[in-house]
C-alpha cells in the first residue's frame, strides 16, 4: 500500500509537470506566431502608407504637368516651372532636344519635351509629354481639308511623308508615306482626322488697323530728302515774298528718325524749318522736342514766344504739318498748328508783322548750327503769303495742289514757294511756283519713297529703333535690296513688294493687309531664326528661300523656283507649286494643291518653334506621348 500510494503520487506529480510544460511551450508558440503576426501587419501597414504616398505623388506630378501645359499654351515658354502643394514639391522641365532618357533625340525641331517631377518625403513620380508648336494638322507632310471638293489627282512633283486628304485620291505622288482620307478611296480610311486648324487673327488684324489709321503723302513725288543730324541743310536764301507779311502759312511733311536733345535757346530742338537765325533775329521757327512740336516766332514790337504742342511726334513715322500766321486773325488767334490735316491748336500771343528776319535766309534742316538739326525725312514743302484755311490745308493733306486753282479756297495765288522734291538727284531743289526760290542742298542725301513713302532701296531698316518694335506703313511698299533686322513687326496696309536681294532677318513678323510679292530674295535664315508672314491678298514667292511660317489668307499662293523651309497654312483657293519649288516642312491647305512642275516637292521636316512668339496657332500634346516613369 504505501508502495503503490508512493508511486501514485509521484505519477501524479509528473503529470502536472508535463502539463505546465505542454501549455508555457503552446504559449511561447503562441507568443511567437502573435509576434510575427504583428510584425506582419506593421510591414503591411507600412506597405499601404507607402502605396498612398505614391498616388499622392503622382497625382502631384499630374497637377504640376497640368500647370506646366496651360503655361505653355498661354506664353509658349519653354522655362522651368517650380511650386509646392500638399506638403511636396514639383518641378516641370523642357527639353528642345532630347526625351526624357537625354539620349534619345525629338524628331522635329517644333517639339519639345515637358518633364513633371515630383517629390513627397522620399517616394519621386516622373511624367512627361512631348508638345509641338503647331496644331496636329502638321504632323502630316500634305494635309489637304479641300473646301472646293475636288479629287486629288496631281500627275506631277512629289510628297514625302504621310499626308490627309478630305476626299477620293487618285494619284501616285506620295513617294514615302501613307494616304489617308476619310472614305478610303485611294488610301487609307482615317476615320478621326484632325480638325483644320483655327487660326487666331486678331494681333495681325489689329496691327493693319494701326497701320491704316497713319497718314499717308498723298504726292506724285517718288523722293524725299533725308537728313542725317549733323550739319545737312537746305537753304532757300531770302525770299521776298515771306518778309514784311501779316500773314503766312508754311506747310511739309516730315518723318524724324533720331529725337534729339534740346539744347537750343528757344526750347526748340530738332529744327524742320526757319525763317532768320541769330544774328538776324529770328522770325518763325518750327521743331520738334520729345512728343512735342514746337513754333518760335519773333514779330516786330513783340518779345519772342516759343509755343509748344503735344502732338504725340514719334520716330520713324510721317507726318503733315501745317503753320498758319495771321495778325489780323479775327478770332484773335494769330498763331494755327495743324497736324495731319486737323487743327491742333492756336496761340495769341504774337502780334505783330513778320517782317524782323528781313534779308535772313530760309531753311529746312538745320539754322546754322544755332538750333540742333533734324535728323530724318522731309517731303512737300510749301509757303503761302496768306494764312489759307483750314479746308484747304486739309487739302494739301490729301494730295491737292498748290497750284491747282481752286475756286474754294484760293490759295494758288498766294503761294510764294512750292517744292516738291521730285528730283531724285542733285544738289538744287526747284521752287515750282514761278517765284525762283530754288533751294540748295548741302549734305541732305536723296532717298526713293514709295506711296507709303518710307526709304525703299539699298538700305537697311532697324526694327529696334522703332516705337515698340513696329514698322508700321500705310500705303503700298516695294523694298529693293535692303535689309530689315529684327526682332519685331513689319506692317504695311497695302501691298508689299520684296525684291533683289532684299533680305528680312530672324524673329519678324511680316504682316500686309494686300498683295505680298516676294521674287529673289530671302526671308529668315534657319529655322530658329524665322519669319512669320501673314497676307490678306495675293502671294507670290519667286526664286527665293524662305525659313518660316507663311498664312496665306487671300485669293491666291504661288510659289515658283522657291524653297521654302517650314509651314504653309493657306486659306486661299488656288494654291500653286511650280518650277523646281522645295517645301520641307508641312503643307496644311484648306483646298487643294496644284502641283505644276515635275521637279516640285512637299517633304516632311522640321518648323521653326517660335517659342516665346504668338503665331495664332495653338499647341498640342502629340499624340500618344505621355510617359510615366
Amino acid at each position: 500500500m504505501i508502495k503503490l500510494k508512493t508511486l501514485s503520487n509521484k505519477l501524479g506529480s509528473e503529470s502536472g509537470a508535463l502539463l505546465m510544460a505542454t501549455t508555457f511551450g503552446i504559449f511561447i508558440m503562441l507568443s511567437l506566431f502573435a509576434f510575427y503576426l504583428s510584425r506582419l501587419v506593421i510591414l503591411e501597414s507600412r506597405n499601404s502608407g507607402f502605396h498612398a504616398l505614391d498616388i499622392k505623388t503622382r497625382n502631384l506630378a499630374l497637377t504640376a504637368m497640368e500647370h506646366g501645359l496651360q503655361s505653355f499654351k498661354a506664353s509658349r515658354n519653354p522655362e522651368t516651372i517650380q511650386g509646392s502643394f500638399n506638403r511636396g514639391t514639383y518641378t516641370v522641365v523642357f527639353d528642345s532636344l532630347k526625351t526624357e532618357s537625354h539620349q534619345t533625340n525629338l524628331p522635329y525641331s517644333h517639339y519639345t519635351t515637358m518633364k513633371s517631377i515630383a517629390k513627397i518625403n522620399d517616394v519621386e513620380r516622373n511624367t512627361r509629354v512631348i508638345l509641338s508648336t503647331y496644331p496636329e494638322a502638321f504632323c502630316f507632310s500634305y494635309y489637304g481639308n479641300n473646301t472646293g471638293s475636288a479629287t486629288f489627282s496631281e500627275s506631277l512633283g512629289s510628297i514625302t511623308g504621310d499626308m490627309f486628304f478630305n476626299g477620293d485620291v487618285n494619284t501616285s505622288i506620295v513617294s514615302s508615306g501613307i494616304i489617308y482620307n476619310p472614305t478610303g478611296s485611294g488610301g487609307t480610311q482615317l476615320a478621326s482626322p484632325p480638325i483644320f486648324p483655327t487660326l487666331n487673327t486678331a494681333e495681325y488684324e489689329s496691327l493693319l488697323l494701326v497701320a491704316s489709321a497713319l497718314p499717308v503723302i498723298n504726292s506724285s513725288s517718288n523722293y524725299a530728302l533725308n537728313f542725317d543730324g549733323s550739319n545737312d541743310v537746305v537753304n532757300f536764301g531770302d525770299m521776298n515774298e515771306f518778309n514784311s507779311k501779316p500773314e503766312v502759312s508754311v506747310s511739309f511733311w516730315f518723318m524724324r528718325q533720331v529725337d534729339k536733345p534740346n539744347n537750343s535757346n528757344h526750347g526748340v530742338s530738332n529744327i524742320l524749318f526757319s525763317h532768320g537765325s541769330d544774328p538776324y533775329n529770328d522770325n518763325i521757327e518750327i521743331g520738334t522736342d520729345g512728343a512735342n512740336v514746337e513754333i518760335y516766332v519773333d514779330c516786330a514790337n513783340s518779345d519772342q514766344y516759343a509755343s509748344s504742342y503735344n502732338a504725340g511726334i514719334q520716330n520713324n513715322i510721317w507726318y503733315h504739318l501745317a503753320f498758319t500766321y495771321n495778325k489780323d486773325d479775327p478770332d484773335g488767334n494769330e498763331g494755327r498748328l495743324y497736324i495731319n490735316g486737323s487743327y491742333a491748336q492756336s496761340w495769341n500771343h504774337w502780334g505783330g508783322n513778320l517782317d524782323q528776319a528781313n534779308n535772313s535766309p530760309v531753311s529746312i534742316g538745320d539754322t546754322y548750327h544755332i538750333e540742333t538739326p533734324f535728323d530724318g525725312y522731309m517731303d512737300e514743302l510749301i509757303i503761302w503769303n496768306i494764312a489759307i484755311s483750314p479746308l484747304a490745308i486739309n487739302e494739301i493733306y490729301n494730295g491737292h495742289n498748290p497750284l491747282d486753282n481752286n475756286a474754294n479756297y484760293n490759295e494758288s495765288s498766294s503761294v510764294a514757294g512750292y517744292w516738291n522734291f521730285n528730283e531724285g538727284n542733285g544738289s538744287t531743289l526747284s521752287d515750282l511756283s514761278g517765284n525762283g526760290n530754288n533751294g540748295t542742298i548741302y549734305g541732305a542725301t536723296w532717298v526713293q519713297i514709295s506711296e507709303g513713302n518710307q526709304a525703299t532701296s539699298n538700305t537697311t531698316i532697324n526694327l529696334s529703333s522703332y516705337t515698340n518694335n513696329e514698322f508700321l506703313n500705310n500705303g503700298d511698299l516695294t523694298l529693293s535690296n535692303v535689309t530689315v533686322n529684327g526682332p519685331g513687326v513689319f506692317v504695311v496696309y497695302g501691298n508689299l513688294t520684296l525684291e533683289s536681294n532684299t533680305i528680312i532677318n530672324k524673329n519678324i513678323k511680316i504682316i500686309c493687309s494686300g498683295n505680298l510679292t516676294v521674287s529673289d530674295s530671302q526671308l529668315g535664315t534657319d529655322l530658329n531664326s524665322a519669319v512669320v508672314i501673314y497676307s490678306n491678298g495675293i502671294a507670290t514667292y519667286t526664286n527665293s528661300t524662305i525659313y518660316g511660317l507663311s498664312i496665306s489668307n487671300g485669293s491666291s499662293i504661288t510659289l515658283n523656283n522657291t524653297t521654302f523651309y517650314g509651314g504653309i497654312l493657306n486659306y486661299s483657293s488656288t494654291f500653286s507649286l511650280q518650277g523646281s519649288t522645295q517645301i520641307t516642312g508641312s503643307v496644311v491647305s484648306n483646298y487643294s494643291l496644284d502641283f505644276q512642275g515635275g521637279s516640285t516637292s512637299v517633304s516632311k521636316g522640321s518648323l521653326p518653334p517660335f517659342f516665346r512668339l504668338d503665331i495664332g496657332l495653338n499647341s498640342i500634346v502629340v499624340p500618344g506621348s505621355y510617359l510615366e516613369y
